[in-house]
């Protein structure tokens, strides 16, 4: 396993994307508000969409009419072109039965060593 420092740890903010790159293959990083920072490949599984353009927010779901609650904050990364959304902690698509579907974000791990954020391939 190879491990490549990207950024500073100061360059990952809480639901911002910051797009780095390993090698020639785009990885977009992103902080969780735990202060976790995750690491997908900067590739959309749906179409190939560049994923620095999508946006982190979170869930929205009800049980009773009329009233929606809001979950997940900070945790969803939705794609720009067609609105797929996805968690950033394990990479599984957020709609209902995603075990039926085969998408998933490709995902690293990731070491801060220091003030440097490294992930290892």
């Amino acid at each position: 396993m190879a491990r490549h420092s990207v950024c500073k740890v100061a360059d990952v903010a809480v639901g911002a994307l910051t797009e780095v790159k390993v090698g020639r293959s785009p990885i977009v990083l992103s902080r969780l508000p735990s202060g976790e920072i995750r690491a997908v490949g900067g590739r959309c599984p749906h179409q190939g969409a560049a994923l620095r353009f999508g946006c982190v927010s979170g869930t929205t779901g009800s049980d009773t009419p009329n009233e929606l609650t809001y979950g997940c904050e900070g945790e969803i990364l939705r794609c720009p072109w067609h609105g797929f959304e996805f968690s950033l902690r394990d990479g599984l698509p957020t709609t209902p039965d995603s075990e039926s579907l085969t998408l998933r974000l490709r995902m690293y791990e990731v070491e801060v060593d220091g003030d440097e954020v490294v992930v290892v391939t």
